[in-house]
């Protein structure tokens, strides 16, 4: 997850100020830059809203560490995730899924592979996935952790999302979800989100 470099307001009392922010989760702290950077004592309270494109992501509140005429930094910093914010980011996760093919003579097909990734709009497959063999569309059955009950995703190979693995790792292949019922697509998205939500935590602690 990069946290560097997002839009960001930095809000003190009836102040605000539009700039720039970097977040580091190991440090547990927010380095905030703009040509202007309210000069605040050691301890102060303050809140950094980050975007992406615009839309609001992370919420961070935290104590003012450094101050100075155009950077601040907090820590340690609290943080919390937007609601929708989970349409903008991408989670490592191990989901395994079934492949649904049609043989011309064997009929129905299945193999299997594993979803390493996972966004508002791609997953990232490795395993019986072969698109340059023919595997341009295809289709999953995926369930628990991902959805409650079984549930089939139409998924389309984006052409230019292959992603080579080091060492041992598999080739990874990026596929572009095409079709998924609407109800499943809250269920997944609050996969997303729950992933997001246990990822920051982790790192903060």
């Amino acid at each position: 997850m990069n946290l560097s470099h997002l839009e960001a307001v930095l809000y003190f009392d009836k102040v605000t100020v539009k700039g720039i922010a970097d977040i580091s989760l190991s440090d547990r702290s927010c380095a905030f830059r703009s040509d202007f950077v309210p000069i605040l004592h050691f301890g102060s309270e303050v809140t950094v809203v980050t975007k992406i494109g615009g839309i609001p992501f992370l919420k961070v509140t935290g104590s003012v560490y450094l101050s100075s005429k155009r950077f601040m930094r907090v820590q340690p910093i609290t943080l919390a995730l937007f609601k929708n914010a989970e349409r903008l980011c991408e989670v490592p996760v191990l989901v395994d899924a079934e492949k649904i093919s049609k043989g011309l003579f064997s009929g129905r097909k299945h193999t299997y592979c594993t979803i390493v990734a996972c966004s508002a709009k791609t997953m990232v497959l490795t395993g019986e996935v072969y698109p340059e063999r023919g595997d341009q569309t295809i289709e999953l059955v995926i369930t628990e952790p991902m959805f409650y009950d079984e549930t089939t995703v139409k998924l389309k190979y984006s052409g230019d999302g292959m992603l080579f693995g080091k060492g041992s790792k598999k080739t990874r292949y990026i596929y572009k979800i095409v079709k998924i019922e609407k109800r499943s697509y809250s269920e997944y998205m609050r996969f997303i989100r729950a992933c997001t939500i246990e990822r920051l935590a982790k790192s903060l602690k």
